[in-house]
């Protein structure tokens, strides 16, 4: 295995584009749904990158890429069809040890961008290392049709729970077989059938008898 996954908290950070087309878009897109400060750099734009780099969604410099574009960046993308451009892009990242992807040529990148599922804050990445993008999509829609949208309820109902049990209980092993037996219960079969409600009292129940039981071995002891 070449790759290491790994999600990265973009949050304010400075990232670099190259390219203002359809591909790039489809790049530039999810890096502002992580909340990333996006720069871009190209000699022309898509309609939807001009009224986000209009509306100071992105910055954008018109012009073709210069070394000192990635002076202060995280990382850069690289959506050219242009070889030169992409190696151009490509050696000055790694001259400045940041991580660098040049759409579709894995030989010009030290990282890669997976295909992403997504269910609300529910990601799961599908990668191919890159060799075969077309099989990670297959991959991508047949986890899609098994994985819907009541794992994001069950997620932010386990998130609710974490949150309580990190109060309530004292260590980190008892806190784990506790949120796993939630979310190994019947939860996920209530939310799918409408009941989302009923999962939260499922897991307000887990709590009452948890502390019902503590406290019963505290007066015991």
């Amino acid at each position: 295995m070449r790759y290491y996954p790994i999600c990265l908290d973009l949050e304010g950070r400075p990232v670099l584009v190259v390219g203002g087309g359809i591909i790039a878009e489809g790049k530039i897109l999810p890096l502002i749904e992580a909340t990333a400060a996006v720069h871009v750099v190209s000699l022309t734009l898509t309609r939807k990158l001009q009224t986000l780099a209009d509306s100071s969604v992105i910055t954008f410099r018109q012009g073709e890429f210069v070394p000192s574009d990635l002076e202060q960046k995280l990382l850069v993308i690289c959506a050219t069809n242009q070889q030169a451009v992409n190696e151009a892009v490509a050696r000055a990242a790694n001259e400045r040890g940041l991580l660098c992807n040049v759409v579709d040529q894995p030989t010009l990148c030290n990282f890669i961008t997976p295909s992403l599922l997504s269910r609300g804050d529910l990601q799961i990445s599908i990668s191919s290392s890159g060799k075969s993008p077309t099989v990670a999509q297959r991959v991508k829609r047949e986890i899609s049709a098994l994985i819907g949208d009541e794992y994001e309820t069950l997620l932010e109902i386990t998130a609710e729970l974490r949150a309580e049990a990190r109060t309530l209980i004292p260590t980190f092993d008892e806190r784990r077989d506790f949120l796993k037996s939630f979310v190994e219960s019947a939860a996920l079969d209530l939310i799918r059938a409408g009941k989302a409600e009923a999962a939260r009292e499922l897991a307000q129940q887990m709590v009452a008898t948890y502390r019902s039981e503590n406290l019963r071995e505290q007066i015991l002891h």
